[in-house]
């Protein structure tokens, strides 16, 4: 959610130059917007698989779910806001350079994660599956497909979001 933050910030640069110095406004809404539509969009495993989408590193039946679930919100919000601030300030001091070194430690960050957990994620099953070396490949789960079509949706949306707001940006140049 930071690079999509960042992401966003990138597509609303003229607006955001143009309000500045706030770096808030439309375009953080729709951060916020995309963090809770991805998490509604992911709550299916959520509450499905547990443990896949704990990476096995706990078991989920010693958790309280709905409370993880929430946090879960919190905490693509509050990542999709810091990578779109960070980079909107910077953005709006014509510091170019920096906001997209943010950007590309957000997306190295995000990339190093998934190298260290891609085995975990790659796995379908239980904790207990996981622990015992029986879970399932995720492209022979009964998840693959559903994973796929939000994957869809989820492009599908970000993409018209930011569409939307790099054309609103040019409307916003030309007057």
């Amino acid at each position: 959610m930071f690079v999509s933050g960042a992401v966003v910030a990138f597509a609303a640069r003229r607006a955001l130059v143009a309000q500045k110095p706030n770096p808030f406004g439309r375009s953080a809404w729709v951060t916020v917007g995309y963090a809770l539509f991805f998490w509604a969009t992911v709550s299916w495993f959520s509450w499905r698989h547990p443990d896949w989408m704990l990476c096995y590193f706990i078991d989920a039946t010693t958790l309280p779910m709905v409370a993880v679930h929430m946090l879960f919100a919190l905490c693509l919000v509050l990542a999709a806001l810091s990578g779109h601030t960070l980079t909107a300030v910077l953005l709006q001091r014509q510091q170019t350079f920096a906001a997209i070194a943010v950007l590309l430690g957000g997306a190295l960050t995000w990339f190093g994660l998934w190298g260290i957990t891609i085995d975990r994620y790659m796995a379908m099953g239980s904790y207990a599956d996981w622990v015992q070396g029986t879970t399932t490949l995720l492209t022979e789960s009964s998840a693959a497909g559903a994973l796929n079509l939000v994957g869809v949706i989820q492009v599908f949306v970000g993409g018209t979001l930011l569409v939307s707001l790099a054309r609103s940006g040019r409307r916003l140049r030309a007057r």
